[in-house]
């Protein structure tokens, strides 16, 4: 056996990342080839020094590996080329074997060192030496200087700022120092450290994992966050947190993104920084950059000291009532007072001639739209005349009938939109006149005046010509109505008289009485498409844990289309199905979790569905993201959510909320593995803290840690004001629509939901009577992933049996800057403080078409390596303008407060 070659690179294991650190300058800008060539080279040249036993040049060489490999994954074009990448330099295998010689050189070359001190009468420090001292005599400062070094024997969670000074000074300990404050705030000031990384505040929020903080930092910062992987302890550090880190504060999360969801450091020492970088400052301000530097003093009134008393007046609290005479995001007029009417005019300058140019605009729009909704229609018509029907006719006119549908929303849309522009345009004329009551002069001129009279003239000849085509418009769909009612007779008196044998048609053929597919007026032989039938017999009594040896029947039709862009088959009226597995789809998170293969780690096969469903998601979203399809079947996703929930595996047409919420529900019990931490007794703990806990059982996910929240409900005595909260968990928010409004705004919606209303007869346990009271809900825990569902169905009151009407109102909603801190629990504001400084951005919207007859669902969603909206209409995937995103057929809205990045990484 060979013997190791001789020391000859430096005193210490940090003589050498000093070597290892130093790329060439321009080695981002080279060609992603000449990238991978260089990086090949580092590993044979390694590997030949490993085989040699140079230890330390095979360290230098494989940790230099390592930042190119970090380089590598960052280049433009390595999404593209990963294949070409992985052939050159190997699998995720090949480099944990690398991992594993680094591991064993760095313990060698760190005994050698010490070894080689020893011998030439240096002082060393050893984990066995410091273990002995702190047993026998605690910390004790040495001739050097009183370094301090915490004891390695013993698993301490803090260090003192005097200790982690000394072990900053000492070269000899390896450590890398993460501080996570805000990033103006560490600009400012920051410790005089080379192994310093900033991870900043807003980046911890749920569902952050360590690879998405790599990918979240800044370039400079990426270098330093990979240290991790090689140091012997990481030190954490806030502002000012001393003993046991609060709950679902900053560092508390780092620490436990690092614990549970960084596989890289298994070995590696997490410790605190006890009193943050607050006390290092005011016993060492010599190493600390700017230390007089002090964060902006935040006063916050809602803190702890109030008891938990929600509103300390009952007039604060605002009533559901007030909901929707408030304006959303749009500026009202104060007709009552001139001075705000005429500041508000004078602001803006020629008001009244934008809102013409817009409603000139609306009508164009409308009278396309119009025109397409005729040749649509006519399309159809000459369809229904082919006598026999054409093979795939029925497809067709099903996709003609659907594309109906859509345009005669986006029609109603346009109108609601004219009505709020006339209504504007009476406004600004009534200012007007107003203004030439008392003899103020116009701010608009004599030819702008001319001009807007002719720009009017030109509104009217449109108004007319667009009267016209809605009369051809509802002529044409009278006539389409009478045969599709009499087509439905038709088609059940034939069901009526059809033998049993032969009546039933394979779920996939027969679409259903729901859906405009069945309306048919030619009676044809069930055809069954063996290939798309349910798992045979003999798979029934499989283990379904074992579904991944199980070939998965996709039944993809094959294309080159843009990762995520592919489409999803009808297998029988699933649009609905479709509809809310793209929104999820395009959750990146939750895409890049069932990337990642170690999701299987967390995967509880305890639960009643075993895990089948997360399986299942997973393996259809991962299909989505190949790139190789343009679009595919979920039959065996389907399969298994009709074993549980019988509803979703029939052919008729289901409500896409009800399904997301069961989904989200078993999602979360398939990944409900990981033991939340408790700190201290179930009854010292906060309410809502408590009953967090015991809603999950004290079991969380990765789904309850993105898409779950929870709300606080608050009820008030009007008598004595007496308080009492209880606490509910949600997934989504379902919220009222106005009934006799045809176009609102969001935030009109979600006042609707948190303000206040009477409870009558409510037992106050104060004045030990019924009395009346005011109940109030308010956000204690914000979700990162926040679904919020609009109440559109309702049962019609003015009919004897029990019928469902739609409401179609068209809701305004911004696709980004949401902001629901004002819809936050006042007593809660400390444990989201963490979200404050973040805005909700749409990401996703499931779409629902029709009435509850014969609906139809669609998604639109925002694409991250393509940055654009896309619709999927079941297997039709086509790209949108941002604009038209905005619709009354949204039905469910997918927003996310989380960093967002290019997918351009997904494995």
């Amino acid at each position: 056996m060979s013997y190791p070659k001789q020391l000859h690179m430096g005193e210490n294991i940090d003589d050498l990342e000093k070597l290892y650190m130093k790329l060439p300058a321009d080695i981002k800008d080279r060609e992603l080839d000449i990238i991978c060539k260089s990086a090949r080279k580092l590993i044979d040249q390694s590997e030949w020094y490993y085989i040699n036993r140079d230890e330390e040049l095979a360290y230098v060489g494989y940790m230099k590996l390592m930042n190119l490999v970090q380089v590598i994954r960052k280049n433009k074009d390595y999404g593209r080329k990963k294949e070409t990448v992985t052939k050159l330099l190997g699998t995720q295998s090949d480099f944990n074997r690398i991992f594993d010689k680094l591991k064993k050189l760095k313990t060698s070359l760190e005994s050698r060192y010490q070894e080689r001190a020893r011998l030439k009468g240096l002082k060393t420090f050893t984990k066995n030496i410091d273990a002995e001292r702190e047993s026998k005599n605690g910390p004790s400062g040495g001739q050097d200087g009183g370094t301090i070094i915490p004891s390695a024997s013993v698993q301490r969670q803090t260090v003192t700022a005097m200790e982690l000074h000394g072990m900053m000074n000492d070269c000899r300990i390896s450590m890398l120092i993460m501080d996570c404050r805000p990033v103006k705030d560490f600009e400012a000031s920051h410790l005089r450290y080379s192994y310093l990384v900033n991870v900043p505040e807003h980046l911890l929020v749920a569902g952050m994992t360590a690879g998405k903080i790599n990918h979240a930092l800044p370039p400079e910062s990426r270098t330093l966050w990979s240290n991790r992987m090689v140091k012997d302890q990481v030190i954490l550090m806030d502002w000012n947190t001393s003993g046991v880190a609060v709950k679902d504060t900053p560092i508390y999360i780092l620490n436990y993104i690092l614990c549970h969801y960084d596989q890289d450091i298994e070995d590696t020492k997490i410790i605190r920084l006890d009193g943050g970088y607050e006390s290092f400052v005011l016993h060492y301000p010599a190493s600390c950059l700017n230390p007089s530097y002090r964060p902006p003093m935040v006063v916050d009134a809602m803190g702890d000291n109030i008891d938990d008393i929600e509103y300390p007046n009952i007039s604060d609290i605002p009533m559901k009532e007030e909901s929707f005479s408030k304006p959303g995001f749009k500026p009202t007029i104060d007709r009552n007072s001139k001075v705000a009417a005429v500041s508000l005019y004078e602001a803006r300058k020629k008001p009244l001639e934008d809102i013409l140019v817009e409603h000139e605009q609306i009508l164009d729009k409308s009278k396309q739209n119009a025109l397409e909704i005729i040749n649509t229609e006519t399309e159809l018509k000459n369809l229904e005349k082919q006598q026999p029907l054409d093979p795939g006719a029925d497809e067709t006119q099903e996709s003609l009938l659907f594309e109906v549908m859509q345009l005669k929303d986006r029609q109603r849309d346009y109108e609601a939109e004219k009505a709020r522009i006339l209504e504007e345009e009476e406004k600004y004329k009534e200012m007007e006149k107003e203004q030439q009551e008392r003899g103020e002069q116009i701010s608009t001129e004599q030819a702008e005046q001319l001009e807007r009279e002719a720009a009017e003239r030109r509104l009217r000849d449109k108004e007319r010509e667009q009267r016209e085509l809605e009369e051809k418009c509802q002529r044409l769909a009278r006539e389409r109505e009478e045969k599709l009612a009499l087509a439905r007779e038709l088609k059940r008196h034939l069901k009526e008289n059809v033998p049993e044998t032969v009546k039933r048609a394979y779920p996939e053929d027969d679409q259903g009485p729901n859906s405009y597919g069945s309306s048919n007026n030619v009676p044809r032989l069930p055809l069954f498409d063996r290939s798309a039938k349910p798992l045979a017999d003999h798979n029934q009594n499989l283990r379904m844990r074992d579904l991944d040896v199980v070939q998965r029947d996709f039944a993809p039709v094959y294309g080159s289309v843009g990762r995520g862009l592919t489409g999803l088959k009808n297998l029988g009226n699933t649009c609905y199905m479709n509809s809310i597995l793209q929104c999820l789809s395009n959750t990146y998170f939750l895409n890049e979790f069932f990337h990642d293969p170690s999701f299987k780690m967390h995967l509880n096969r305890n639960n009643k569905t075993q895990g089948k469903i997360g399986e299942e998601v997973a393996a259809v979203i991962k299909a989505l993201w190949t790139g190789q399809y343009k679009c595919i079947a979920s039959k065996n996703l389907r399969y298994v959510v009709g074993q549980y929930e019988r509803q979703f595996g029939g052919i008729e047409q289901q409500d896409s909320h009800e399904f997301l919420t069961i989904l989200m529900d078993w999602l979360h019990s398939d990944l409900q593995t990981k033991q939340m931490q408790i700190s201290t007794s179930l009854d010292q703990m906060p309410p809502s803290e408590k009953a967090w806990i015991e809603h999950f059982k004290g079991k969380g996910s990765y789904i309850s840690e993105l898409f779950y929240g929870q709300i606080k409900s608050t009820v008030k005595c009007t008598r004595c004001h007496k308080e009492s909260a209880t606490y509910e968990s949600f997934s989504n928010l379902s919220l009222e629509l106005p009934q006799d409004s045809n176009i609102c705004y969001l935030e009109n919606c979600l006042d609707m939901y948190f303000n206040g209303e009477e409870v009558r007869g409510w037992h106050c346990p104060k004045c030990k009577s019924n009395q009346d009271a005011i109940k109030k809900l308010d956000i204690s825990r914000l979700p990162s992933i926040l679904v919020v569902h609009f109440k559109r169905f309702f049962a019609d009151p003015d009919t004897m049996a029990t019928v469902y009407r739609k409401k179609q109102t068209l809701v305004k909603f911004p696709l980004s800057e949401l902001n629901m801190t004002r819809y936050l629990a006042r007593t809660e504001v400390n444990r989201n403080k963490r979200l404050t400084t973040f805005r909700y951005h749409l990401y996703g919207v499931s779409n629902h078409y029709g009435s509850m007859e014969s609906g139809h669902y669609t998604a639109f969603c925002l694409n991250n390596i393509h940055q654009k909206w896309f619709k999927f209409d079941d297997y039709n995937v086509s790209s949108i303008d941002a604009s038209d995103v905005q619709a009354s057929a949204a039905y469910i809205l997918f927003y996310s407060c989380l960093p967002d990045r290019p997918q351009s990484d997904v494995r």
